[in-house]
């Protein structure tokens, strides 16, 4: 009767007199090698599959606190919407009693408002006769601005945000040099332009940019498309204006005139 096949496995340890062995038949020493190559591929799905999930654990805990916040934004805007309408019954009763006829604009259902976010238009900068073209005036694009500049530290924002559709352009406020156009871990897509006097205005959000760094923008010159990239909830425009590299109210240098894509 044939014996079975075996394999030794000689071990060798250093400064050894003699090595010893491991005696194994064919079968035990083939169904190891499959346990460990099994083992080791199953280590390697794991964590390969761990790590997925933990990204999207994480975007997942994102995901809540960014619904939450228009949660809370929703409720706002709600009581704001009453309180315009009581406003404007009380504004309505005040000016029969004085016998004005006051004709107030009734705000657009959300279908024209939406409408207009869902379609850019061509790219116009209106400016004042004698403004100087190398310093910031007006917007960059039209949109609705949803957030102001606050200097406060509990909720600090240092420019104004415009929202827009993705692709609305985005328009230089004033000729200047681009100092940096790429990706910010902030606000995604960003353009930074320097002007005269230590003044720099940043476009933060963009889905595209369409300018390099050392280069020449004309003021009105297009140099991004608007989008949601970076820290973003939603579509819009980060507007900065730095003097001297601190912040500062855009709404100091926009005054009566109001950019517009129009």
């Amino acid at each position: 009767m044939p014996q079975g096949k075996y394999y030794s496995l000689m071990i060798v340890p250093e400064g050894a007199e003699s090595p010893f062995g491991i005696r194994m038949k064919a079968w035990q020493f083939k169904t190891a090698i499959a346990l460990v190559a099994l083992i080791i591929i199953g280590l390697i799905l794991f964590f390969s599959f761990y790590g997925k999930i933990v990204v999207r654990a994480a975007l997942a805990d994102r995901l809540e606190e960014e619904n939450e916040a228009l949660k809370r934004y929703k409720y706002k805007v709600s009581l704001l919407e009453q309180k315009m309408i009581e406003t404007r019954e009380v504004v309505s009763r005040i000016s029969m009693l004085a016998g004005v006829d006051l004709d107030l604009p009734e705000i657009p259902p959300d279908s024209i408002i939406f409408a207009e976010l869902e379609n850019p238009k061509t790219g116009i900068m209106p400016r004042p006769p004698g403004a100087v073209e190398t310093r910031p005036n007006g917007l960059p694009m039209q949109g609705f601005m949803t957030r102001g500049f606050m200097d406060d530290p509990e909720n600090y924002h240092p420019g104004i945000d415009i929202a827009a559709a993705v692709g609305t352009p985005v328009l230089a406020t004033a000729t200047g040099i681009v100092t940096f156009a790429g990706n910010d871990s902030t606000y995604g897509l960003t353009v930074i332009l320097e002007h005269e006097d230590s003044i720099t205005t940043l476009y933060g959000h963009n889905s595209e940019l369409l300018v390099e760094e050392d280069k020449e923008v004309l003021v009105g010159g297009r140099i991004a498309l608007s989008g949601n990239t970076g820290k973003s909830t939603a579509p819009h425009l980060h507007y900065e204006i730095r003097e001297n590299n601190k912040p500062v109210n855009p709404l100091k240098y926009i005054g009566n005139h109001e950019g517009s894509n129009e």
